[in-house]
């Protein structure tokens, strides 16, 4: 999987994202039936794609786009009366419906109240990420981020593709 993104551009790390779905989907068309990785049995069969990276034991199905910020804190020099988060989660709840909209979305919210982080990641299984991918991830995030950069309070605008798995 492409390194964290501050060390490959985005369009590197969406190149190296294509070319490993195009490995995987290629690997996958000749291979009729996948068992859960370690299952020396073959009980059941999943038409869920799932990819390794490497050798690192490191197996997952779905990835996250992630779109994330720092805001400012409040007057009391907390979140709790920041104006730049209230308006972070007014943004993201004018995105929500559209977010869920998206095959196999499921979207989660991360916020800290020490680093001032807000993060919204939208995760989704491997191949209906992959289809979103190769469309650049329009037209939802380049409209949100615009959005989101033009909220008074917010610096550090940036995504990451990472793999997200619950386990």
């Amino acid at each position: 999987y492409p390194p964290h993104s501050s060390t490959l551009s985005q369009k590197q790390q969406q190149t190296t994202m294509k070319i490993q779905a195009a490995v995987l989907l290629s690997t996958l068309a000749i291979t009729t039936a996948f068992a859960p990785i370690g299952s020396t049995t073959p009980t059941t069969t999943s038409t869920q794609l799932r990819a390794e990276i490497g050798e690192t034991g490191i197996a997952f199905e779905n990835v996250a786009r992630e779109w994330r910020c720092k805001y400012t804190a409040g007057p009391s020099g907390g979140p709790g009366d920041s104006d730049s988060l209230k308006e972070c989660q007014a943004l993201l709840s004018e995105y929500l419906p559209k977010l869920k909209e998206l095959p196999g979305a499921k979207v989660t919210r991360q916020v800290c109240g020490g680093c001032l982080d807000f993060k919204v990641s939208i995760v989704q299984p491997l191949e209906e990420h992959g289809a979103w991918a190769e469309a650049n991830y329009e037209p939802l995030e380049s409209e949100f981020l615009e959005k989101l950069k033009g909220i008074e309070g917010v610096s550090q605008v940036e995504t990451q593709e990472i793999t997200f798995e619950a386990l």
